[in-house]
């Protein structure tokens, strides 16, 4: 059995909703199951969003560094 990575997720990401192949014609490309490239593509998306919301967060705390509104108090937060 052949191991996908998330290289192959995005490669059949692309070619489904940037190029429009059907999901069988990646699938025979790919030599796996339609609904196997039907999971890859789902879990990519999910992925790419998570990423996103990370990246956010961490431009959140940039700024949160960057204004000095860190709180002095440790116990702030307590």
């Amino acid at each position: 059995m052949r191991r996908l990575t998330i290289k192959h997720s995005a490669i059949a990401y692309i070619l489904n909703r940037e190029m429009g192949y059907t999901q069988n014609a990646i699938a025979k490309l790919m030599g796996v199951s339609q609904g196997t490239v039907s999971n890859m593509i789902k879990e990519f998306e999910f992925q790419t969003k998570i990423r996103n919301l990370q990246k956010d967060l961490d431009d959140a705390r940039a700024i949160i560094e960057k204004q000095n509104l860190l709180p002095q108090n440790e116990d702030y937060f307590c």
